[in-house]
């Protein structure tokens, strides 16, 4: 690096703390100020992350009140450690990086990393992916530690941390602690949330959970257990108590349907302090998968509207409805085209539900794994379908799934992942089959076909290469007239 860029990064640095204390109470014009400075020192492309929110400060777009209640409601330590592990880390600093590392050793680098350090549990959730294993299945501190160095040389310092149940780890807040440059997210069922644990985390400042409920009370306990909900209720008093940043994960199944439409639901989350939420459509996978929870199509559709009116309704700060939104990713994140999972037997999945693995941590590295076949494979034919409403492998486009396991031999990583390839494969194509109905009324009608546009191969370094030399002599041949 030389002395330019490092002294460049040290003003970014600083910038973000300083950052982090003036957004606590801040109007918009001044954050639309600051984000578009900051933005503009790490010269990021026009339509990066940063620029959008500051153009959203600038049109006082409605989610941006969202996050001056998180800046006034969360503790210093977490405002900080957003803007300079989360803003400058990941998306100013780390970007510049990662096209760097991308040139450099000629693949796609992701911008986050999937862990589930363990696959123990305190709960037994009905159709859960993970499957009950206790404590057979874990990884160790040193590989966690390693996968993050490796990551953060890459340029990724976004992590997100599932299993299994995170905090039955005995390691997780220490690898907080000594990462303390880089951001996480946890998927957590919240009942291991003690004051003490939300204490440490508003103290450590670099990790939001994002606790898991299906709906209210009879949902969440049905699906988690009885006295999951009022648990989940403790644990997130006891993050707005201590100022942590939190969230929340919803799994749509067929079951909570009208719980995950009801504007009650929504109210009452964002009464409790939740500050953004996931929505995972149920999969048909893990050890025993089974088809009764999937959302039917109609379900799927109706679903649709109601999670982006509350995306653009400002009442959070950020909504993802997996897979309802594939077209605000360009489709499928997985096999490194967005992320990959490294899952607590140390293979790496394309992400958590594409339970097939090819590689492990313990004989690859991560950026070997990012080049393997398997996952260039993966990354060359994303999007899967030209419509983006059909973005997933497993329940849009299940034929592709079953091709890409058969071409590379890739291993089942649960007793049972193969029934996706055999048993389950008609229901699979049948739920695929009347999906796309649906998802071509979206894509055709609503006319997201003309406003996200589909491109095969955005995330293939070599396809982006020739796209982007056509890009440069095309502008070449413009201004010559």
């Amino acid at each position: 690096m030389s002395l330019v860029d490092s002294m460049k990064q040290g003003m970014l640095k600083q910038a973000g703390k300083f950052v982090a204390g003036v957004v606590r109470n801040s109007s918009e014009e001044t954050l639309y100020r600051l984000f578009a400075t900051v933005s503009a020192l790490s010269k990021e492309p026009s339509k990066s992350g940063l620029r959008k929110v500051a153009n959203m400060a600038k049109e006082k777009h409605p989610m941006i009140q969202s996050w001056k209640r998180i800046f006034s409601n969360a503790s210093p330590k977490s405002v900080e450690k957003l803007m300079t592990n989360l803003v400058i880390n990941e998306f100013a600093l780390g970007e510049k990086i990662r096209i760097e590392k991308s040139n450099e050793h000629e693949v796609f680098i992701p911008k986050l990393v999937v862990i589930s350090p363990t696959y123990a549990c305190n709960l037994n959730c009905v159709g859960c992916y993970a499957g009950l294993y206790g404590r057979k299945y874990q990884l160790s501190k040193d590989e966690v530690r390693s996968v993050i160095k490796q990551a953060n040389d890459l340029g990724i310092y976004f992590f997100v941390i599932t299993g299994g149940e995170p905090f039955v780890w005995p390691h997780l807040l220490e690898i907080f602690e000594e990462f303390n440059d880089s951001y996480f997210q946890l998927y957590t069922n919240g009942t291991l949330i003690t004051k003490e644990v939300a204490q440490r985390l508003s103290e450590l400042g670099n990790a939001t959970p994002a606790v898991s409920v299906e709906g209210l009370e009879s949902e969440t306990d049905w699906r988690r257990g009885r006295g999951v909900f009022e648990k989940i209720n403790q644990a997130w008093e006891n993050l707005r108590e201590a100022g942590v940043i939190f969230g929340t994960s919803i799994t749509a199944t067929k079951v909570n349907h009208e719980a995950v439409l009801d504007d009650d639901f929504w109210s009452y989350l964002k009464e409790k302090g939740v500050c953004y939420a996931w929505v995972f459509q149920f999969m048909p996978v893990g050890m025993n998968p089974s088809m009764d929870l999937v959302p039917t199509p109609q379900q799927r559709y109706e679903r649709f509207f109601k999670t982006d009116q509350v995306r653009l309704g400002g009442d959070f700060a950020i909504i993802a409805d997996f897979w309802n939104h594939g077209f605000l990713t360009h489709g499928c994140l997985a096999a490194g085209s967005g992320y990959l999972h490294v899952n607590a037997k140390g293979y790496v999945e394309p992400c958590v539900f594409q339970q097939f693995a090819v590689d492990s941590i313990r004989e690859k590295s991560l950026l070997e794994v990012l080049k393997s076949p398997f996952f260039t494979a993966f990354k060359r034919m994303i999007p899967y379908s030209n419509n983006l409403f059909r973005p997933c492998p497993i329940i849009d486009n299940p034929k592709v799934l079953r091709a890409m396991i058969k071409e590379y031999n890739a291993i089942p990583q649960h007793e049972g992942s193969e029934r996706v390839l055999s048993e389950l494969a008609p229901e699979l194509d049948k739920l695929a089959e009347d999906w796309k109905v649906y998802a071509d009324k979206l894509w055709f009608e609503h006319g997201y076909v003309e406003t996200h546009p589909s491109k095969r191969g955005i995330y293939d370094y070599e396809t982006r290469l020739r796209r982007y030399a056509n890009d440069e002599e095309k502008l070449a041949l413009d201004k010559k007239g």
